[in-house]
């Protein structure tokens, strides 16, 4: 799994088990503590003193809430796709339904499945329009995993780019923060989500040709300063600098790549360092005449969907 999306999941779980830990409208009498998603307990507190920020969704009944704990325990995509569908079909209107189809996203996610995580994504997004992490994995998911052959190309790389848009729009409004998510968290989860749907708008422009856009998008992309780097994000707007000819740029953001990448993406990291050393020949070597040849690889495929 790509770093970048590894720290927005870890966040997004984090800041829902704090919204959902008080979901229920009506905690049990006397204050009882209850049992919160991740299976600790949490004690019981007035809707007086629940976080300011975005609404959080809540229960409406014991019963609903408990239903929805028992959904969002499966383990693996299937299992919870199957569970979420059924609470879906039992409480259609409740505002949990986004927070299960959300979790089956991410399981799908991490599974590899980019099929089944835009699916989820998709369903995420029909109950809840402006979740901020669902838009800015489903254009992630759709601007790397969509191909020129693709006879729906041109609508996913359309979806992708309004996603991401929408999903700036909210990091930079601070509506794409759940309300309770502690002040340490916050800045990095925006930041990783401008991170992220300016990747995606970035390897959309880069798939288009457009060159000196995917160049603008992606600087934005390694902007943010409490998202982990992205090394795919650095190889990218290497690939874009080398085919606008800016081989020096494009050599300093490969050599980024390299540093960012370490121990941890080795596999990454010797695709950056193949074209770091690539690089190195074209600015210490000039062709004689004017010209910009390709680079040896196109953008790796290890992005959302990578280990």
């Amino acid at each position: 799994m790509n770093k970048l999306v590894a720290l927005l999941i870890s966040l997004m779980i984090a800041a829902s088990g704090v919204a959902l830990a008080q979901a229920p409208a009506t905690p049990p009498a006397g204050g009882t503590a209850q049992a919160a998603p991740n299976g600790q307990q949490q004690p019981a507190a007035p809707a007086a003193t629940a976080p300011p920020g975005k609404h959080q969704p809540v229960a409406k009944t014991p019963e609903e809430y408990k239903a929805y704990q028992e959904a969002s325990a499966k383990p693996d995509g299937p299992s919870a796709e199957a569970a979420a569908d059924a609470f879906a079909q039992q409480y259609p209107q409740s505002e949990l339904r986004g927070a299960l189809y959300q979790h089956v996203m991410i399981l799908y996610q991490n599974a590899n499945n980019s099929d089944k995580t835009i699916e989820m994504g998709r369903k995420t997004l029909s109950v809840e329009p402006d979740n901020a992490p669902a838009l800015a994995i489903v254009a992630s998911t759709l601007a790397n995993r969509t191909r020129e052959s693709d006879l729906d190309r041109d609508e996913r790389l359309a979806e992708a780019k309004k996603d991401a848009t929408k999903a700036i729009e909210l990091a930079n409004s601070g509506e794409a923060v759940p309300a309770g998510t502690p002040p340490a968290q916050a800045g990095p989860y925006k930041d990783t989500l401008l991170s992220m749907a300016y990747a995606a708008l970035g390897a959309i422009d880069f798939d288009n040709k457009d060159y000196p856009s995917a160049e603008q998008n992606l600087k934005k992309s390694v902007q943010p300063s409490q998202a982990e780097p992205d090394p795919i994000s650095w190889y990218q707007l290497a690939l874009t600098l080398q085919r606008e000819g800016k081989n020096p740029d494009a050599l300093n953001a490969s050599q980024k790549c390299v540093e960012v990448s370490g121990s941890s993406s080795p596999q990454v990291a010797s695709i950056c360092k193949n074209l770091q050393t690539y690089l190195e020949k074209l600015v210490n070597n000039p062709p004689a005449k004017p010209a910009t040849p390709a680079a040896p690889a196109s953008a790796p495929t290890a992005t959302p969907q990578s280990k």
